[in-house]
């Protein structure tokens, strides 16, 4: 069986074809694809990075606000106290009177420092009265704030409030302990 020049040619051609067909197929297209997927890992990973970067910056950020926290914390005297503070307060806007209970909390959070919260209760306060006292406790100075308060008309005392107020402020455990 004697082919042809021209059979022999196209055998050639076709085996050759083949060739390049199942090289093109097998070996580059899953080259090309692997690569593809390589290129979206390095991408992933780009953008994993940046994030990264930018929770670092945000992390620095917070920490130096911690510490000026706790550097706040430990400028003030080594005996304050956030009753004492509260009750001093009270006194100046003239509301002792109106106190119907105060109730400190153990101190929550772990780390440098931690929260201390007093719940106040005032009855049958004027509205000038909780504006000067509320502008006497909420202290940059002293890190005390102001978490919650909830005022109610007082139904037995005309043109009066009754507040409760949650106030917070921040404490070094080892000032807790001593």
């Amino acid at each position: 069986m004697a082919l042809r020049q021209k059979d022999h040619r196209a055998l050639i051609i076709l085996v050759l074809a083949l060739v390049v067909f199942a090289a093109v197929q097998f070996a580059i297209f899953p080259l090309l694809a692997e690569q593809k997927k390589l290129e979206q890992r390095i991408k992933s990973k780009k953008n994993g990075l940046t994030q990264m970067y930018t929770m670092q910056k945000e992390i620095k950020n917070l920490s130096s606000k911690s510490n000026s926290l706790e550097k706040m914390v430990s400028d003030r005297p080594a005996d304050f106290s956030l009753f004492a503070f509260l009750e001093e307060k009270c006194a100046e806007a003239q509301v002792m009177q109106n106190i119907s209970s105060m109730n400190p909390s153990d101190p929550t959070g772990d780390g440098a420092v931690q929260q201390m919260e007093v719940k106040m209760k005032l009855k049958a306060i004027q509205l000038k009265q909780l504006v000067a006292l509320l502008e006497r406790v909420e202290s940059r100075q002293d890190v005390v704030a102001l978490k919650r308060i909830s005022i109610q008309i007082n139904k037995k005392k005309r043109g009066t409030l009754d507040v409760l107020m949650h106030v917070i402020t921040l404490v070094q455990p080892e000032i807790i302990g001593s």
